[in-house]
């Protein structure tokens, strides 16, 4: 009867074990399947005349085509975001951030879509597609744009620790419903 008991205990200790390293192992299978190789930043070019001036600014971060983009001077964010193919799956439109070497031409803009930080801009270009407004945030020479990804509820590391605990759990529980239905019989 002991013997059968600690027999049962080291089988649930080995498959707690098994499993455990099992969860590690396809964990970190999924993560290496999902890093991707960083987009390389290019250079491009948009106009609609040959004798349109263009302005170059930076767009980077979570969109399709990021890079260094040579606009008409009356190119706006939204223009230049669609321009760029939108965003990535993982880029989150109510956080864009815009850096201008001159903060005056949008200080004045009075919309709950744009906020001001130390002549940085945080557009929440969600608000601007829903409710209009972007034609007023024109943009000009030299204006870096960053779209930002959405960040997960769940961190990776904690989605770990709660899939590792609950198959512990899981397995302890079984363990212990089966030796008490064995015990019974």
């Amino acid at each position: 009867m002991v013997l059968n008991k600690a027999v049962r205990f080291l089988m649930s200790v080995v498959l707690i074990i098994t499993t455990t390293q099992t969860a590690f192992a396809q964990e970190s299978g999924l993560l290496l399947s999902d890093i991707k190789p960083p987009q390389q930043a290019a250079e491009y070019i948009f106009r609609s005349s040959q004798k349109e001036s263009l302005i170059a600014v930076q767009l980077l971060g979570a969109v399709n085509k990021p890079g260094i983009y040579y606009v008409p001077a009356n190119t706006d964010l939204l223009k230049l975001i669609t321009l760029a193919g939108g965003t990535t799956n993982g880029g989150d439109l109510s956080e864009v951030l815009v850096r201008k070497l001159e903060p005056k031409s949008w200080s004045e803009i009075k919309s709950k879509a744009v906020s001001e930080y130390q002549g940085a801009f945080e557009v929440d270009a969600e608000k601007l597609i829903k409710f209009g407004g972007a034609r007023s945030l024109k943009l000009q020479q030299d204006d870096f744009i960053y779209v930002p990804p959405k960040t997960p509820w769940v961190s990776n590391e904690a989605a770990r620790g709660i899939t590792i605990v609950s198959v512990v759990l899981g397995i302890a529980l079984t363990a212990i419903l089966i030796d008490k239905n064995t015990d019974n019989k």
